[in-house]
C-alpha cells in the first residue's frame, strides 16, 4: 500500500474514533450563522446566549469565539446577511409615488416574513446591505428634483420607519398585548381614542402611514421645484 493510502487510512480510522467518541465534526461558519438564526426564531433575542448556542452545536462556547468575538458580533452578521436577502426593487413601470408606495409595502411584507430580522432590526438598519436599499429610493427622489442631501435622509428615514412600523406591528397585534391596553384603566378614560385605535387591524394604520410619507414627500418637492 501506498505512503497516500496509509495516510488516508488514518485519518479513516481517527474519524472513525472521533465518531464513536461522540465528538462534533469541524464547525463551519455557516452552521454557526444557521444555528444562531433557528435559536432566534425559537427563543428570541433575549434568552440568547453563545452557551445555548454552543449547546445546539454540540460543541463548547469556546469554540464559537473562533468565527466570532463576541455574541454582538454574531448578531451583527446575522442582521446583515437577512437585510441582504430581502429582494426590493422599485416598479419603474409605476408613477414614482405609486413605486415608492408599491416598495414600501413590498418592506413590510419582507421584513414580518422574515425568520429572525425583527429581533435584528436595530442592527439592520445600519448594516451595509442597507445602503441599497437607501441608495434606490434616494436615486427616485433626486430623480424628481430633491437635492441629494434630502433625498438620503428620507430614503433612510423610510426605510427606518417601514423596518419599525413592520417590527411593532407583530408584537402589538398579538392578543395578549390588545387584552392589556383594553383592560387598562386608563382605556376608560379615553373612549373615543378607544373607539378607533388600530390594535388587531392594522391596516387602516399602514395606510394613513404610507399616506403621510407620500404625500408629504410630494409636498416637499412641489417646494422645492
Amino acid at each position: 500500500m501506498s505512503e497516500g493510502g496509509l495516510n488516508l487510512g488514518a485519518k479513516s480510522r481517527k474519524s472513525s474514533v472521533d465518531a464513536a467518541a461522540g465528538r462534533p465534526a469541524r464547525l463551519s461558519r455557516e452552521q454557526v450563522l444557521d444555528a444562531a438564526m433557528a435559536l432566534l426564531q425559537q427563543n428570541g433575542g433575549e434568552s440568547f446566549s453563545l452557551r445555548q448556542l454552543a449547546k445546539r452545536l454540540d460543541t463548547v462556547p469556546g469554540n464559537l469565539y473562533t468565527y466570532f468575538p463576541s455574541k454582538e458580533a454574531l448578531f451583527e452578521v446575522l442582521a446583515e446577511q437577512a437585510l441582504a436577502a430581502l429582494e426590493l426593487s422599485l416598479n419603474t413601470d409605476l408613477e414614482w409615488d405609486q413605486q415608492l408606495r408599491s416598495w414600501m409595502n413590498s418592506l413590510r411584507g419582507a421584513v414580518k416574513s422574515h425568520p429572525g430580522l425583527p429581533f435584528l432590526i436595530g442592527l439592520a438598519g445600519t448594516a451595509p446591505a442597507a445602503l441599497s436599499k437607501i441608495d434606490a429610493v434616494t436615486a427616485l427622489l433626486q430623480e424628481q428634483g430633491m437635492p441629494v442631501g434630502s433625498a438620503v435622509l428620507h430614503a433612510q428615514g423610510l426605510l427606518w420607519a417601514v423596518m419599525g412600523f413592520a417590527v411593532f406591528e407583530i408584537h402589538a397585534s398579538e392578543a395578549r398585548v390588545v387584552q392589556r391596553l383594553s383592560a387598562a384603566d386608563s382605556a376608560a378614560a379615553y373612549p373615543q381614542i378607544m373607539a378607533h385605535l388600530a390594535l388587531q387591524d392594522l391596516e387602516p394604520l399602514w395606510s394613513a402611514t404610507v399616506d403621510r410619507s407620500v404625500e408629504g414627500l410630494k409636498a416637499l418637492l412641489e417646494q422645492t421645484v
